[in-house]
């Protein structure tokens, strides 16, 4: 570790599935790799919220144990969720409701102590990204964007409705406006027969619209998991079974790689340390 540099990490949920863990992996070399990165900072390495090693604190404490004199986290949760808003401030010392870290500590969760050198980032609002990475997805199986809906399948929080209707709602309409005919989103969970419900309801709903021939299912979930191969899918037999000759197209894709994103990251990173970002092709709207 280069000396009095500070340290980059990037925080993730976790995965139980090692090719999860291995796009987030190969996530946090692009962002090392992005112009400046190298330079700038230490050492950037992964850490997880659940299930995968390294935990979050576990990476920050092992940075500023050997001698990082700052470390900043970037939270690789792409929509709104308790994650983001809760749990990786909570496990990095930052403030947060008692009960917060009640429940984090009943988790088995390591949380660092309050006042440590540690940046918790604000990536921004993401919509223009991620509506720019489910565009370039449906690129390759357009053919009339006319006639053709898009369901975006995401998770998020119960707690966090609204804000994560408001960012899927501002994806949404980015997606309308580069010529589809409808665009409407769902949200997908892990752990019951109902978690695909929502999106087959809504993909039943888009094909009804006029004039509507086609529908693509998109996940907008970071990386690939049992959500695209199983909840998914499921959804999709669920809404053909309802519509005879229902035509839905699903790739079972994920936001990761994403260069764009990478570089936006790197963007950030660099801007919260004063350095001059070279690249930064993640403009936001």
């Amino acid at each position: 570790m280069k000396a009095l540099a500070p340290s980059l990490v990037i925080a993730a949920h976790g995965s139980r599935n090692r090719d999860w863990c291995k796009q987030i992996h190969e996530f946090a070399a692009d962002v090392a790799d992005s112009p400046g990165v190298e330079f700038a900072f230490a050492e950037v390495r992964t850490a997880f919220l659940e299930v995968s090693k390294p935990g979050i604190a576990e990476a920050v404490r092992e940075m500023l144990e050997a001698g990082a004199p700052r470390v900043l986290v970037a939270p690789l949760f792409l929509t709104v969720s308790t994650h983001l808003g809760e749990d990786v401030p909570g496990v990095l010392g930052k403030p947060v409701p008692p009960h917060v870290l009640s429940r984090l500590r009943a988790e088995g969760q390591e949380i660092l102590p309050h006042g440590l050198p540690v940046q918790l980032l604000d990536l921004g609002p993401l919509a223009q990204i991620l509506s720019a990475n489910v565009l370039r997805r449906l690129s390759l199986r357009v053919n009339e964007p006319r006639e053709e809906a898009v369901l975006l399948c995401a998770h998020g929080s119960t707690l966090h409705h609204d804000a994560w209707e408001s960012l899927m709602g501002r994806v949404r309409r980015l997606v309308m406006a580069a010529g589809y005919g409808y665009a409407t989103h769902a949200y997908v969970r892990h752990g019951a027969a109902t978690g695909s419900e929502p999106a087959a309801e809504a993909i039943a709903k888009a094909a009804s619209m006029a004039g509507i021939r086609k529908v693509h299912v998109v996940p907008v979930l970071v990386g690939k998991g049992r959500l695209q191969s199983e909840v998914i899918p499921r959804a999709c037999e669920q809404a053909r079974s309802t519509r005879s000759g229902l035509e839905v197209v699903y790739a079972g894709d994920a936001i990761l790689p994403d260069g764009d994103l990478a570089a936006h990251v790197a963007a950030v990173a660099l801007r919260a340390i004063g350095a001059f970002a070279t690249v930064d092709r993640g403009a936001l709207a």
